[in-house]
């Protein structure tokens, strides 16, 4: 089943970017909403994320046989997008290539 989103929900998480769209510095803003159950399928969950840049935002989720592992896929799938459909905007986080989503500490 697709999931349809209209929102995330209450976000969990936030983080801000800095990129650069048409040489102007851009704000790119990644939240993360709560897990939630499928209403049809109680053993599936999602977990809801967005990436707005300027006021465009694309709204996808994650999911998993428990909320654990919707969370981690979602993160990785922030990741996956940011590295590769948003890789023109040269991101940055806290002045580092490393937008702090992959799995390595």
């Amino acid at each position: 089943m697709k999931l349809k989103l209209t929102d995330i929900g209450t976000p969990i998480a936030e983080r801000q970017l800095v990129g650069r769209e048409n040489g102007r510095e851009c704000n790119v803003i990644v939240r993360i909403g709560t897990p939630f159950h499928d209403e049809n399928n109680q053993s599936s969950w999602y977990c809801p994320y967005s990436i707005e840049v300027g006021s465009t935002q694309r709204l996808f989720y994650g999911a998993g046989v428990d909320s654990v592992q919707a969370l981690r896929i979602a993160i990785s799938m922030i990741e996956t997008e940011l590295t590769n459909t948003f890789r023109h905007l040269d991101l940055r986080w806290m002045g580092e290539s490393d937008l702090g989503f992959s799995k390595e500490l």
